[in-house]
């Protein structure tokens, strides 16, 4: 009977290991520059595109799907953010595996970089400066709205840094301690602690509409205990008008108005909230732009971070068939999403960008 070279066999084992170990290298590797890299356009606006004023609406979770579901809804009347002519579609991937987060996805637009999920303008051990920092280092007004609590993932990128969405405590301080001259959204524990750090002699500090409306002051933190309304005199349009109006200055100013919860009943799977929010948002929209007509000088974008909920609209379907059913996920998808677009420099925007492109455009376009 042959005897059985075990030295051998093992050799030829390890052999066989490494080889594998080496395709899987090569692959991740691979996969990782396709999929993962910063892969954005670099769009360059000609030197001449400079505005005075940006404002960025960002609807969270809001893919192409949930604005045609609440057209549908809405008697198929086209929404204000469809009717801003140019457009085109926006990549979303982050660092890690899968679908991004609302924490990467706001990293990428405020600061052109991408990071992993969970990030707050942070990689690798350091903080990545933002558009928002970068505007008030310029001398602009910089103000965020957002019908979510202030320290949420989207908000929180563009004025503070954290390893993690979930260190809210952090996250606050450093909005507290921030030169920052419009805040509004949900109040939460950790932003009522800071009240002394934020009031000052030249920033008001206000919990609900009532001390919002009544502040004489250009530079307000106002926060809400309640839930922002989607109609009525308190809603998402009007805090984007009182926010216009404070920031509107001969240095121009940088805006950020998210629609939060968009992205909430799309995760939830609840399509009557997610069109009551989707039609909120896009009436602040509406404001905005009709804002920047006024006055001039002054560009307006529209986007999404991401696609939640794989919203599918049936061929045919009518404005009676809406249903929780038209959702195939409650998570975040790698769908694209879309940019809308009026103003200064918009011509110039590619029909397919990254989310870090638009930090790109943003800078160009307002900083130069």
């Amino acid at each position: 009977m042959k005897q059985v070279d075990l030295k051998k066999q093992n050799k030829i084992l390890t052999i066989v290991l490494v080889c594998i170990l080496s395709v899987t290298i090569v692959v991740s590797a691979t996969l990782f520059g396709v999929f993962y890299f910063d892969y954005g356009v670099d769009p360059e606006i000609p030197t001449e595109a400079k505005a005075h004023n940006f404002i960025l609406l960002i609807g969270d979770g809001m893919g192409y799907n949930h604005i045609k579901t609440a057209e549908l809804y809405n008697n198929g009347s086209m929404t204000n953010i469809r009717k801003l002519s140019v457009n085109g579609e926006v990549t979303t991937r982050s660092l890690s595996a899968g679908a991004t987060d609302s924490a990467a996805a706001a990293t990428a637009m405020a600061t052109g970089v991408k990071t992993y999920n969970g990030r707050i303008s942070y990689l690798n051990g350091k903080s990545i400066p933002t558009i928002a920092e970068q505007a008030k280092s310029a001398g602009k007004k910089v103000g965020i709205v957002a019908t979510k609590a202030i320290t949420d993932a989207t908000p929180a990128a563009f004025l503070a840094h954290s390893k993690s969405r979930n260190n809210t405590a952090e996250i606050a301080a450093q909005l507290a301690s921030s030169d920052v001259d419009v805040l509004f959204g949900l109040n939460n524990a950790e932003m009522t602690a800071l009240k002394s750090t934020i009031q000052s002699d030249n920033r008001d500090f206000c919990v609900g509409f009532e001390e919002i409306n009544a502040s004489a002051s250009d530079k307000i933190v106002g926060l809400i205990d309640d839930e922002i309304p989607n109609i009525g005199r308190n809603t998402l349009a009007s805090l984007t008008d009182l926010a216009l109006e404070k920031l509107e200055n001969e240095n121009g100013f940088f805006l950020m108005v998210e629609g939060s919860k968009i992205d909430s009943y799309s995760h939830t799977n609840e399509i009557q909230n997610m069109i009551d929010e989707l039609n909120a948002f896009d009436a602040a929209v509406s404001r905005a732009v009709a804002w920047a007509r006024k006055n001039g000088n002054t560009t307006v974008m529209v986007v999404a971070d991401h696609e939640t909920g794989k919203l599918k609209v049936p061929a045919d379907a009518t404005a009676d068939q809406i249903s929780n059913e038209w959702f195939h996920s409650s998570s975040h998808t790698t769908q694209n999403v879309h940019y809308f677009a009026y103003g200064v420099g918009v011509d110039s925007i590619p029909a397919l960008i990254d989310n870090t492109d638009v930090y790109d455009i943003i800078k160009q376009i307002l900083l130069g």
